[in-house]
């Protein structure tokens, strides 16, 4: 989980340097690598909250996607290939 802190600090940092852009794109790895960990829980069959851990990995999920939004209002897009849009 060593990651998810140093994604933590590296986004402070730059966040206390005006890197709004930087600040954002370091927390959704933050965010990233904790799904992943939810996830590792989540399979983990001998645990006795696996339906909760379910849902920390889609409420983190949503938060990697808000933070995504954030991204989008400073002006930066989700690659062609990924976006889905109506035309």
């Amino acid at each position: 989980m060593m990651m998810s802190e140093e994604n933590l600090n590296t986004s402070k940092e730059k966040h206390s340097a005006g890197d709004v852009e930087g600040t954002l794109r370091d927390m959704r790895k933050s965010v990233d690598a904790l799904i992943q960990w939810a996830n590792e829980l989540r399979e983990n069959r001998h645990s006795s909250y696996g339906r909760e851990m379910s849902l920390v990995h889609t409420k983190l999920q949503e938060a990697k996607m808000w933070v995504g939004k954030c991204l989008e209002q400073t002006g930066n897009e989700l690659p062609k290939e990924f976006q889905d849009k109506a035309e």
